[in-house]
């Protein structure tokens, strides 16, 4: 049986983790918070002491937490690369710098062990369902190997290239997720500052050219309810943006509505909503236009 060791059970981590137990995988985790754990070790997962503990007897190791010098710590610092048997993968399936996924994949294949940059696209309510679209950068063969966890995951995995390649596309992807969200909100402000209804706007350009996941997805669960319960939260939204324009500069790449984008989003977040879900940037433009978007 495939040993699994999963580090991060926060609201990603943690339907994960149930989902690898409903597979029958051997799992084993780890949290900075003891508290954290409890919930899945009631179902039978082990709890490790430590990260270096949780990789001297895995297979595999997943990693999902929030940034890129968690992962670097957590592989070069905090005991998985000392302690992983070769042999074991690594799958880092948080979103960090592709430059840090580069940088942790030549360390791990002096060891022999292979690091897999695999960042997941889907929310929380991917996580649930075992639905995330998998995006993985690193060798082919690597990713054959943990393939049957990962489809205990995702219902869509993607080998994308080499290693940093899963993050750069995780990247392209949100440098979209942010924009047009933030140019839907901006689209149904003006909308109903004008005296158009919310639902009748979603219906017509949800069957016209100005159609968007984020418009038929998020906004109406998330946003026309005024709940903004998080899917993904402002500030992680807000932390890949900043990757992006980190990445822009150093390939030379123009990104404007990218950086007017990541302004939108930290001004949301300075405004109070950094853990409210992302669409929450329809408030700051709610409360410049003095008009309220809902349907309820």
């Amino acid at each position: 049986m495939t040993r699994v060791g999963l580090i991060g059970l926060g609201a990603m981590g943690m339907p994960m983790a149930r989902n690898l137990m409903k597979a029958r995988f051997a799992l084993t985790v780890w949290a900075r918070r003891p508290e954290s754990s409890r919930a899945i070790r009631a179902v039978g997962a082990e709890v490790a002491e430590s990260p270096g503990a949780l990789a001297s007897h895995s297979d595999v190791v997943i990693t999902m937490v929030t940034n890129s010098p968690d992962v670097r710590g957590l592989v070069l610092e905090q005991g998985l690369l000392d302690n992983a048997r070769p042999g074991t993968v690594f799958v880092d399936m948080s979103t960090i710098a592709p430059s840090v996924a580069r940088e942790l994949a030549e360390a791990c294949a002096s060891h022999d062990i292979d690091f897999l940059d695999a960042p997941v696209s889907g929310g929380t309510q991917g996580a649930q369902a075992g639905t995330l679209t998998v995006m993985v950068g690193g060798r082919k063969e690597a990713l054959e190997k943990v393939r049957p966890v990962l489809e205990a995951l995702g219902g869509r995995i993607f080998h994308v290239g080499p290693s940093g390649s899963g993050d750069v596309v995780k990247l392209v992807n949100n440098i979209l997720v942010g924009t047009i969200a933030a140019a839907t909100a901006e689209a149904l402000v003006l909308g109903v500052k004008a005296g158009a209804n919310v639902a009748t706007m979603a219906e017509v350009v949800g069957a016209s050219t100005g159609a968007s996941w984020q418009l038929a997805n998020q906004f109406p669960l998330r946003a026309f309810n005024g709940s903004f319960q998080p899917g993904f939260m402002t500030e992680l939204l807000t932390k890949d943006l900043d990757l992006a324009l980190e990445l822009g500069n150093e390939t030379e790449a123009p990104l404007f509505l990218t950086a007017l984008a990541r302004q939108l989003y930290g001004l949301s977040a300075s405004s109070g909503h950094s853990r409210d879900d992302y669409t929450s940037v329809l408030r700051v433009l709610e409360s410049a236009a003095g008009v309220e978007v809902r349907t309820a």
